[in-house]
């Protein structure tokens, strides 16, 4: 019974020093392989049921960005497919929710831009920071999450690639939870869009955000804009058709 209670207590110091380094070797692990200063104020994570915990996420832009801030996590939450890590050919999360405080993409003079230098960042030397390979083998990375809550309140477009540099903050508020995704572009559902569109977006966010999803999203929202304009168009032709009806039964009206 002794020996029992001693190799509990080995175990709880031993999950306990677990957890209180394990912030610190995936931020110095992140900060090696990105460039970026990552911070986590609480992570937990047991790889036994592939649950993972992190609370407090930041990251910061390196030097040669004229801001610091990038994301804002207040929370990051995942259920992994622990035996799709070793079995099959993507990697299966039975869950994600990500809950954003804000998200601050910024863009150089010399064009480069945070979030295409951050995610080209895991793309490997034979990557473009831009939006090249996702994956060091240069095949495409398989995944699928069955469940992904997204949560952003604030997106920041920071320009600097002009003379004169332009910084436009959107209160988005997205609420969302997508189902079985595979491809970043399920994403842009029509709520998703519309928000965007509605508070100005504009159509150049391809040159802000790397590869196939910066060109989707530029497309959706361009659509989006295309349909807005008809439908003002239309709006405004059905006004002059009941103005002009109506100054002519005036007119009929007169004696």
């Amino acid at each position: 019974m002794k020996t029992l209670v001693i190799l509990c207590g080995v175990f709880g110091l031993l999950a306990l020093a677990w957890m209180a380094f394990l912030p610190t070797l995936v931020e110095r692990e992140l900060r090696k392989v990105t460039g970026f200063d990552v911070r986590i104020e609480v992570l937990a994570a047991n790889p036994f049921t592939g649950r993972v915990s992190a609370r407090g996420v930041k990251a910061r832009n390196p030097e040669s960005y004229p801001t610091e801030e990038f994301v804002d996590l207040r929370e990051l939450k995942t259920e992994l497919g622990v035996f799709s890590c070793f079995l099959g050919d993507r990697l299966v999360i039975e869950s994600l929710d990500v809950n954003a405080a804000s998200v601050e993409i910024v863009r150089r003079h010399d064009g480069h831009t945070n979030a295409g230098d951050f995610i080209g960042a895991f793309s490997g030397p034979s990557g473009n920071a831009q939006g090249g390979s996702p994956s060091k083998s240069g095949k495409p990375f398989q995944y699928l999450v069955k469940s992904l809550h997204v949560r952003l309140d604030r997106l920041v477009i920071a320009d600097y690639s002009t003379s004169k540099p332009e910084v436009k903050t959107y209160e988005l508020g997205i609420d969302h939870t997508f189902s079985n995704v595979t491809d970043p572009k399920q994403l842009l559902v029509p709520d998703v869009v519309r928000s965007l569109y509605a508070f100005g977006l504009r159509r150049d966010t391809e040159q802000l955000l790397p590869g196939e999803f910066g060109r989707a999203l530029a497309d959706a929202v361009g659509a989006a804009a295309h349909v807005g304009s008809k439908l003002k168009g239309a709006t405004q032709k059905t006004g002059e058709f009941f103005k002009g009806v109506i100054d002519k039964l005036e007119q009929s009206v007169k004696p």
